[in-house]
């Protein structure tokens, strides 16, 4: 395996160092045609010849006849040197070297090219400049004629080759060929921690994380990795948990029907009666851990394969007033000793919605009121009119909810109380149902509780 990963490592790095080295040849490529195309031989309106114009007239300036200006001469021809940066030799016009930048000086004219530097004032030697070499005389004429001349010479240095010859892009290619395997190495061990996290996960563990703390691109990527494997390790085991919680609240109520049978068998008519009224009970709490079961997973298909992402409503305008009435008669019927207050607002609007859905948000939240509420205790049903529809607000003075808690309340499959008590059974899915359904009809679900006070779940739905 180890063996694997270096070779992959090795192909990446290759890879790379023929990208950059291709890109580098076409990079030099391109520059030594731009160079051949753009570069012409001076002519007589170059720059070069330009400089050795500029130069003649200035020694001609300060040029006098006899010894006493050579030395000025000299240092003038010097300082040209030092602005132009070329070979230069200034000559009397019978050749004699007044002052020179290079040793040995270039050499005098001979008597034919001083005859025609005398007619044209401007000479290149040797016929006509070529790319590698330019040597051009200037004359430095006086009131009386001639003084003298300026030769001047152009070397193109780039016409010949460097020193050491490909030493240097040899030098270059392998610097790059270490750049690009430590590259390779740096993108491609991230990559495999990836994959082994990935097929690690694959194969059923959990825990499986990269933990690559990187600032780059391959650290973004590695942090989504590890956030994405954190939720789906966390959506299994809720679902694992639900399918513990179910088999429980299946199997409780199951056995207790399975008792109540045996009892009313041996029993008499009283243990009979009495066994039906358990048995009733049981099938009714069966019944709605099925339904919200069933809805729960419909609303989670439904809402997977819409495009707005909203399960389909089956939207009629509702009496608010009925609805929150029918939810406190359905309490009430279902637990008679429980005392439930309706509080209904002036003005209440009228809402479209599913009839259904709505009753099923309600009846969990009343449900879920009664189940932590101390026994006696009034649970208040207010409905309101708030802009820009109404508010159902459903009230308990039950023994509320840990602040840590109520941040996880409408969390699919979370469970504040862990035991499982007859009077406080469930899976965790009703409130997470109720939120959903609120949230389909565009409306909100928030809670508010203090300990040892009550709770308050506030339904806002909008009106048309």
């Amino acid at each position: 395996m180890s063996g694997v990963r270096v070779g992959r490592r090795h192909r990446l790095a290759i890879r790379i160092y023929l990208v950059s080295a291709a890109a580098l040849v076409a990079v030099m490529l391109a520059l030594y045609v731009l160079a051949t195309t753009i570069w012409r031989p001076p002519q007589h309106g170059g720059p070069f010849v330009d400089t050795a114009r500029y130069a003649a007239s200035k020694i001609a300036a300060r040029w006098a006849p006899g010894p006493s200006a050579e030395g000025e001469v000299k240092d003038e021809v010097e300082e040209l040197l030092a602005q132009i940066h070329v070979a230069a030799a200034a000559y009397r016009w019978d050749g004699t070297l007044v002052a020179s930048g290079t040793s040995p000086p270039l050499p005098p004219l001979e008597s034919a090219e001083r005859d025609d530097l005398a007619r044209a004032r401007m000479i290149e030697r040797g016929g006509t400049c070529t790319r590698e070499r330019c040597q051009v005389a200037f004359a430095a004429s006086g009131q009386d004629g001639p003084l003298g001349y300026v030769v001047l010479e152009s070397i193109d240095r780039h016409g010949k080759p460097p020193p050491f010859g490909m030493v240097p892009p040899a030098l270059l290619l392998v610097g790059l060929g270490v750049a690009a395997a430590l590259l390779g190495s740096s993108i491609a061990r991230p990559l495999e921690r990836l994959a082994q996290t990935a097929h690690a996960l694959g194969a059923g563990d959990l825990k499986a994380r990269t933990g690559l703390a990187r600032r780059d691109e391959l650290g973004t990527v590695a942090r989504a990795f590890d956030d994405m494997a954190e939720r789906v390790e966390k959506l299994i085991l809720a679902q694992t948990e639900l399918l513990a919680n179910v088999a429980h609240e299946l199997r409780t109520p199951l056995a207790r029907i399975g008792v109540a049978l045996d009892l009313a068998e041996s029993g008499g008519d009283a243990v009979a009666r009495e066994s039906l009224a358990e048995i009733a009970e049981d099938l009714s709490e069966l019944e709605q851990l099925v339904n919200d079961i069933l809805a729960s997973a419909r609303m989670e298909l439904a809402t997977s394969s819409a495009p707005s992402g909203a399960p389909p409503l089956h939207v009629a305008a509702l009496d608010v007033a009925k609805v929150v009435n029918g939810a406190a008669e359905r309490l009430r019927h279902r637990h008679p000793s429980r005392n439930v207050e309706v509080d209904l607002g002036p003005g209440l609007p009228t809402v479209e919605g599913d009839a259904v859905l709505l009753r099923r948000a309600l009846d969990n939240l009343l449900d879920n009121a009664r189940k932590y509420s101390r026994p006696g205790s009034v649970i208040r049903l207010r409905a309101r009119r708030r802009e820009p529809g109404v508010a159902i607000e459903v009230i308990d003075s039950g023994e509320g909810i840990p602040a840590e808690d109520l941040s996880r309340l409408f969390t699919p499959f979370f469970r504040g109380d862990k035991s499982r008590a007859r009077a406080t059974g469930g899976v965790g899915l009703g409130l997470s149902l109720a939120r959903r359904i609120v949230e389909a009809h565009g409306g909100t679900l928030l809670a508010e509780s203090t300990l040892s006070v009550g709770t308050t779940m506030t339904v806002a739905l909008p009106a048309p």
